[in-house]
């Protein structure tokens, strides 16, 4: 869908739809994606993406046990370098999944 369709879908009425606020948390997957990938190591950057934000915890997913095992260990130093932008100003934790080929996934 192009962007400029998704927009004028989210600019419509005062309320909104089921389909705005799932466009709308559509993108905001993709720029706290951006904004995490930003903050890791290159060889973690596309192993890796973020889910949700809930409350003081973001949710990452992870494509291996390996990476999330990274992350893990990065996670104290991860946080305050994530906490210092705006999106992620209120993060504590981080809550890693495994996701596999066949879109299971396990929490760590």
């Amino acid at each position: 869908m192009p962007a400029k369709i998704v927009e004028d879908l989210l600019r419509e009425g005062n309320g909104y739809s089921p389909l705005q606020k799932l466009l709308r948390h559509a993108a905001n997957q993709r720029s706290w994606t951006d904004q995490l990938r930003a903050a890791v190591d290159i060889q973690l950057r596309h192993q890796i993406e973020v889910s949700d934000i809930k409350g003081s915890r973001l949710i990452i997913n992870c494509r291996s046990a390996g990476v999330a095992t990274k992350m893990r260990f990065m996670a104290p130093d991860l946080i305050p370098t994530l906490r210092s932008l705006s999106a992620f100003s209120r993060i504590e934790e981080l809550v890693l999944k495994v996701t596999s080929n066949n879109d299971e996934s396990q929490t760590l």
